[in-house]
């Protein structure tokens, strides 16, 4: 493999399918990875990353003089950062498809889902095949349903 083609991502898939429509704080995430490759390549892991954001607006009407005018804030705040390992070194060859199943175990003390008009928490996970000395495969950003 030449110098440039380290600094190509592999050419691989990873997908994330899930056993259940909405997922439960107390069972945490069950469900399968799809991982495949059109390239032999070694990978250092599986793994699902997961954020939860919350985002808050507060409005305010306030006074001035004879006016009344509206005061808007809004706060952006991560509550959670997290990789989560799935499967641990692979090696990958040209032709490569697998269904590795995982069941994580979702953080605790993270609120489930949530949105109104001025609150949200929105939960969002993706796949990752970390290879070693090039990019990494990533799959599509997904939101998820977290309930209690």
């Amino acid at each position: 493999m030449g110098f440039l083609d380290r600094l190509k991502t592999p050419k691989g898939t990873v997908t994330v399918r899930f056993d259940n429509e909405y997922q439960s704080l107390r069972q945490g995430l069950t469900g399968t990875m799809n991982v495949s490759s059109s390239e032999e390549f070694d990978a250092e892991e599986i793994r699902l990353e997961i954020w939860v954001t919350e985002w808050v607006q507060a409005t305010e009407q306030k006074k001035q003089g004879e006016q009344t005018i509206t005061v808007s804030a809004q706060q952006n705040k991560i509550l959670h950062e997290g990789k989560h390992s799935v499967q641990g070194q692979m090696q990958f060859t040209d032709g490569f498809a697998q269904d590795i199943p995982f069941n994580v175990h979702l953080p605790p003390g993270i609120p489930p889902t949530y949105q109104s008009q001025n609150a949200r928490t929105t939960w969002m996970l993706k796949g990752v095949i970390a290879v070693k000395g090039r990019p990494d495969i990533t799959g599509h950003d997904m939101e998820i349903k977290v309930t209690y």
